[in-house]
């Protein structure tokens, strides 16, 4: 049987398609994402792989079928291209549920207990399993509506509030107008009536705190910055990517609290 290379995911190089199956090189966090993932499983979470086994230094997991919106050429500030049905209110909404009902499986999972990475994952008070990395880019589609997200390395514990501000940044998305374009709308939609409809479609969230979590995301990816091993200049780039990121938050701060009203 032919494997398949798979360009899904940002994070996880090396990933194949066998048949049914999805082959993944392990990692210091594969525990971690498999004993979440049967967790899911359990709870009757249908978004997500199933664990099939392990196979030397690779995980097999089941393949879902459907589309994921792949740029080879994506980088930091760039849209990520997506159809007219990806782009629609229908699909936005569908994402947050898919999302809420992601943390409603998640009661109950401590990652304590199985984590090895460094330093380990611990889940504070209120806080609840999360995705970690979410977006198109790790969402499979089935007729322009989101069924399942892939690619779970980044799985950590999040305050739920803050992991839906994380994913708003890549669903809505939230951006400039070039990164509106690069997704493909045209004309350009309300981004701030998106951004509303994606916390409502979550449901329960008290909105007069959203602004302070899409900034508290970004702050988090500068917090990062320092643990991912890079040069004087790279670290210098990427803290001032974050930076512009909070300057475009704080300019369009007055209309997105009008709609969060």
């Amino acid at each position: 049987m032919t494997d398949e290379v798979l360009q899904g995911g940002r994070m996880s190089p090396g990933v194949v398609r066998r048949g049914g199956t999805v082959r993944r090189p392990m990692g210091p966090g594969s525990p971690t994402v498999h004993a979440f993932l049967r967790h899911l499983e359990s709870a009757g979470f249908a978004g997500a792989p199933r664990v099939l086994g392990i196979e030397g230094d690779v995980e097999v997991l089941s393949f879902v079928p459907g589309e994921v919106p792949a740029d080879p050429e994506w980088e930091p500030g760039k849209g990520n291209p997506l159809t007219a049905a990806m782009r629609s209110e229908a699909a936005l909404v569908a994402a947050a549920k898919l999302l809420r009902d992601l943390h409603a499986a998640a009661a109950g999972f401590d990652p304590a207990p199985v984590d090895r990475r460094v330093p380990p994952q611990l889940l504070l008070p209120g806080e609840v399993m999360s995705h970690g990395d979410l977006g198109p880019w790790n969402t499979v589609y089935r007729d322009g509506l989101p069924v399942a997200f892939i690619d779970w390395d980044a799985c950590a514990p999040a305050d739920p509030l803050r992991a839906v501000a994380a994913a708003a940044w890549g669903f809505v998305p939230l951006g400039p107008e070039q990164r509106l374009v690069e997704t493909g709308f045209d004309p350009l939609p309300n981004i701030a009536d998106r951004l509303r409809l994606f916390i409502d479609g979550y449901g329960g969230l008290d909105r007069t705190r959203v602004l302070s979590a899409l900034a508290q995301h970004l702050l988090g990816g500068a917090a990062d910055v320092r643990n991912w091993q890079l040069g004087p200049t790279d670290s210098a780039v990427a803290l001032e990517f974050i930076a512009r990121e909070l300057r475009w938050l704080g300019a369009n701060s007055d209309r997105f609290e009008r709609a969060l009203r």
